[in-house]
């Protein structure tokens, strides 16, 4: 099975996580290093000195839930959903850095599987937001896959939806409340976000 590397650059966790992280990591050399940037006012060096102890406690965040859809007789696509906060950018930054990319299901199949580990695995009462890789950022209603630029052939947005609310919605998401997807605005924080790895 494909595990997930460990992310290089992350920087999603609120200032009051890196202020713990400083406290309870101290003896790290990333951590002492990035807060003596912070007592000299160099915040900028302060962030990229934290970010592999952010990364570290991103990591902390992943569930082990993973749904795992043959893809042929030899590859197999696993599926991991991270309750995470992040912007669309974000999340597609994340699953980069993690070894994989932000998912795409390609069918109702890995559709399907995705919806349902959404909700197996996190309390979804309310509305909730969990990225996947569509986009008609470039122009409004041609849907693509934001890793490669393809145009999407499989989409599955439920009744109604896109709507482009208020002209500003250009990014994809599934959630745990309905089995189909929905545009949102790419800027806001979601739940999470869903990545997928292929094995080979």
């Amino acid at each position: 099975m494909f595990h997930p590397r460990t992310p290089q650059a992350l920087a999603l966790v609120p200032v009051v996580v890196v202020v713990a992280l400083l406290v309870a990591e101290s003896h790290s050399f990333p951590t002492q290093h990035a807060a003596q940037q912070i007592i000299n006012n160099d915040f900028g060096a302060a962030q990229l000195g934290l970010s592999i102890v952010i990364n570290q406690m991103a990591l902390l965040r992943i569930l082990n839930e993973s749904s795992i859809i043959n893809t042929t007789p030899t590859r197999h696509k696993t599926y991991r959903v991270y309750k995470h906060a992040a912007t669309h950018p974000q999340a597609v930054q994340a699953c980069q850095q993690l070894g994989g990319r932000l998912a795409l299901p390609t069918n109702k199949e890995e559709d399907e599987k995705i919806t349902q580990l959404i909700g197996v695995t996190f309390n979804t009462r309310g509305w909730t937001t969990y990225w996947i890789s569509g986009t008609d950022q470039d122009e409004e209603g041609k849907w693509i896959d934001i890793v490669t630029g393809q145009p999407l052939r499989y989409t599955n947005f439920k009744p109604g939806q896109p709507d482009n609310g208020s002209g500003t919605e250009h990014c994809a998401h599934k959630s745990g409340n309905f089995p189909g997807w929905n545009d949102d605005q790419c800027a806001n924080a979601g739940q999470g976000y869903v990545c997928e790895f292929m094995d080979v």
